[in-house]
């Protein structure tokens, strides 16, 4: 079985300021998360989804290829053999993030009609389509099944948090295989932040409370 990595990296920044702008790569046949990421869904039955993250739309779950969607290719022999998300025509997947500033998704025969669409914490948004993507890292949207330059991780990389992205398409289909981020405090951590700030805003108190020696 023959693997062709590409790796393209472009900074974009439509409908966002400047400091906001998505950084985006792009890295065919790359299955695998990149280093850093956890895995967010890989759609599969059951589905299920990390911790913080939720998942609503009306979107079809598919394994294999009809007319409705075709399993995203991992290399030029091999396709995913599992059970995926396909975004059909009119449709729309809403996916709700913690906070964070870098998102992955594995993309199958990218599509010019295809869009991704972020929202920022705090407001605003961010909306790509696939010739958007397909301009940004120099590879093709003609929705070829099998392609290196189709099929691969899209990363973006944002300079200000996102809290979700809408996936969508106008035309069958926008079919994506798994979703990676990074940045998200684990719970752990989280607690060990509160834990510190309970633990200054008591020596604090203490501070304040001490009295002046005359």
């Amino acid at each position: 079985m023959k693997t062709l990595l590409l790796l393209t990296t472009a900074s974009v920044g439509l409908a966002a300021g400047a400091a906001d702008a998505a950084t985006i790569s792009f890295a065919g046949y790359q299955t695998a998360l990149n280093p850093g990421e956890f895995l967010v869904t890989n759609f599969d039955n059951p589905l299920t989804t990390a911790s913080g993250f939720t998942l609503t739309g009306n979107a079809a779950f598919l394994t294999g290829s009809s007319s409705n969607g075709a399993a995203p290719a991992f290399s030029d022999t091999q396709r995913d053999p599992t059970q995926y998300l396909s975004i059909e025509a009119g449709q729309k997947e809403v996916l709700s993030t913690p906070a964070l500033k870098e998102i992955s998704f594995y993309v199958g025969s990218l599509d010019s009609y295809n869009e991704l669409t972020f929202s920022f914490v705090g407001g605003g948004t961010q909306s790509f389509s696939g010739n958007d993507l397909a301009g940004a890292v120099t590879q093709a949207d003609n929705g070829d099944q099998q392609a290196v330059n189709t099929n691969g991780r899209y990363t973006f990389t944002f300079g200000k948090a996102i809290d979700g992205v809408t996936l969508a398409s106008s035309q069958n289909s926008f079919e994506i295989s798994n979703i990676g981020a990074a940045g998200v405090p684990e719970p752990t951590t989280w607690a060990m932040m509160l834990v510190g700030f309970g633990g200054l805003g008591g020596m604090l108190r203490g501070n304040r409370r001490k009295p002046v020696a005359a």
